[in-house]
C-alpha cells in the first residue's frame, strides 16, 4: 500500500520545472531578489565591522534593485547616522515609515535622525506614534524618554537664554537711563540760576504775554498743524508761544486765548480745529504744574545755551550769519525734546517686547502642558484597552480549556 501510495504521488505531482525552461520575467525575478539579498548581507557584515560608509554603499545598491524594501532604508538610516549625515538619516527614516507604516522599528529610525538634529519635540512625537503602533517596544520607549528629557532641557536652555537677552537689554536701557538723567543733570547745573527765577515767578500775568498778538483762528490751527507738529509741539511753551519766564498766570491766560481761538465751539465746520485745540490743551497740561514748568524750562534754557555755542561757531567757520541766532537756538531747543521723546519711545517699546515675550513663554509653556497632557490621558486609554483586550484573550482560552 505504501509503495503503490508513493508511486500514485510521483505520477500526480507536477515534475519540477527545469532552468532552461523557465521563462525569462522568472529567471530575472530571482536574479534580482538574490543580488539584493546578496547586497543587503555585505551591507550587514560592513555594519558589524564598523565600516559604515561600505554598508552604506552595499545598501544602496541594494535600494536601486528594490526599493520598496522598509528593512533597506531602516538599515542605511542606521549608517548615515553612525557617519553623521543627520539629514540623509532622516530622509530614510521618513521613508522607512512610508513602506512600512505598522514597524515600530521604522519609526524609531526616523525619530533617532530627529532626535540628532536637536528636534527634539519632533523626535518626541514620533516616538508617540511608534508606540502607537508597537505599544510594548523597548527601545521606543525609551527613546521617547530622552526625546522629553532632551526637549525639557533645551526649553530650559532656551529660557536661560532668553532670560540672559532681556538681563542684557535691561541692563542697556538702564545704562542709557542713567545717561540720559546725567544729560538731564547737566541741563539743571546749566540752568540753575533760570529754574531759581522761574520758581519766583510773579502771580499776575506779565504786560509782555497779555499784549502779545495771536493773529487769527486759521493761523492760529495752521501753526499748531504744521507738518512734523507732533514733534515740534513736544515744546509746550513753543505751543503756547510763551517763554521759559512764563508764570502760572501766563499759561493760565494763554491757554483761555489760545481756546477761544481754536476750540471746534467757535470754528464750526473747520475739520482740524478739534486736533488743534488738543494741541494746546496737552501743551497745557504740561505746564499748569510749577515742577512740570520748571523741568520744561530748563530744557528750553540748554536747548537756547547749546544754539549759541553751535552759532558761534558756525559764525566763526563763515557758515551762518550773526542775524541767525535765535533759529540756531531755536533749532537746538527742538533737537533736545525730540531726543527726550525719542529715549521714551525706545523705553517704552523695550518693555512692551519684553511683555510680549513673557506672554509668549506663558502660551509655550501652556502648549506644552497641553500636549502632554493630551499624549497621558491618549496612553492610559490605550493601556485600558489593552488590558480589556487581555482580559478577553484570558477568558476565551479558560472556555476552551473546559470545552476540551
Amino acid at each position: 500500500r505504501i509503495r503503490s501510495r508513493r508511486t500514485l504521488q510521483h505520477f500526480c505531482s507536477p515534475p519540477p520545472v527545469p532552468l532552461h525552461a523557465m521563462s525569462d520575467d522568472a529567471k530575472q525575478l530571482e536574479d534580482w531578489e538574490l543580488q539584493a539579498a546578496t547586497l543587503k548581507k555585505q551591507g550587514d557584515t560592513s555594519f558589524s565591522t564598523g565600516d559604515y560608509s561600505s554598508a552604506i554603499k552595499h545598501y544602496t545598491s541594494a535600494i536601486s534593485i528594490d526599493d520598496s524594501n522598509a528593512v533597506l532604508y531602516s538599515n542605511r538610516a542606521a549608517c548615515l547616522l553612525k557617519v553623521n549625515e543627520r539629514s540623509r538619516a532622516l530622509r530614510d527614516g521618513e521613508r522607512c515609515v512610508e513602506l512600512k507604516p505598522d514597524w515600530g522599528k521604522g519609526y524609531g529610525r526616523k525619530a533617532a535622525a530627529q532626535f540628532s538634529l536637536r528636534r527634539y519635540e519632533a523626535a518626541a512625537d514620533t516616538y508617540r506614534e511608534g508606540l502607537a503602533k508597537d505599544p510594548d517596544n523597548k527601545a521606543l520607549k525609551e527613546g521617547l524618554n530622552d526625546a522629553k528629557r532632551k526637549a525639557r532641557e533645551a526649553e530650559e536652555e532656551e529660557q536661560r537664554r532668553k532670560e540672559e537677552e532681556q538681563r542684557k537689554e535691561e541692563e542697556n536701557a538702564k545704562k542709557e537711563e542713567d545717561l540720559l538723567g546725567d544729560f538731564f543733570g547737566e541741563i539743571e547745573t546749566a540752568v540753575e540760576e533760570s529754574s531759581s527765577k522761574a520758581a519766583k515767578k510773579d502771580t499776575l500775568p506779565q504786560k509782555k504775554y497779555t499784549d502779545q498778538d495771536l493773529g487769527t483762528s486759521s493761523s492760529q490751527m495752521s501753526r499748531l498743524l504744521q507738518p512734523n507738529y507732533k514733534w515740534k509741539n513736544l515744546n509746550p511753551y513753543n505751543v503756547l508761544l510763551l517763554g521759559p519766564d512764563a508764570n502760572e498766570e501766563d499759561v493760565k491766560s494763554r491757554y483761555r486765548r489760545l481756546s477761544a481761538l481754536v476750540h471746534p465751539d467757535k470754528n464750526i465746520g473747520a475739520d482740524n480745529a478739534k486736533d488743534a485745540f488738543d494741541e494746546v490743551k496737552k501743551a497745557y497740561n504740561l505746564l499748569k504744574e510749577a515742577d512740570a514748568r520748571e523741568y520744561n524750562a530748563s530744557l528750553v534754557e540748554s536747548g537756547r545755551a547749546r544754539g549759541e555755542e553751535v552759532h558761534r561757531a558756525a559764525v566763526k567757520a563763515g557758515t551762518a550769519k550773526p542775524d541767525d541766532l535765535e533759529a540756531y537756538k531755536a533749532k537746538e531747543v527742538m533737537r533736545v525734546f525730540a531726543a527726550i521723546e525719542a529715549d521714551r519711545r525706545r523705553i517704552e517699546n523695550n518693555k512692551l517686547q519684553g511683555k510680549k515675550r513673557e506672554r509668549q513663554q506663558e502660551d509655550e509653556e501652556q502648549d506644552r502642558l497641553k500636549k502632554e497632557h493630551q499624549f497621558n490621558k491618549d496612553w492610559n486609554k490605550e493601556d485600558r484597552v489593552e488590558g480589556r483586550i487581555e482580559n478577553w484573550r484570558d477568558m476565551q482560552k479558560k472556555k476552551k480549556k473546559k470545552t476540551t
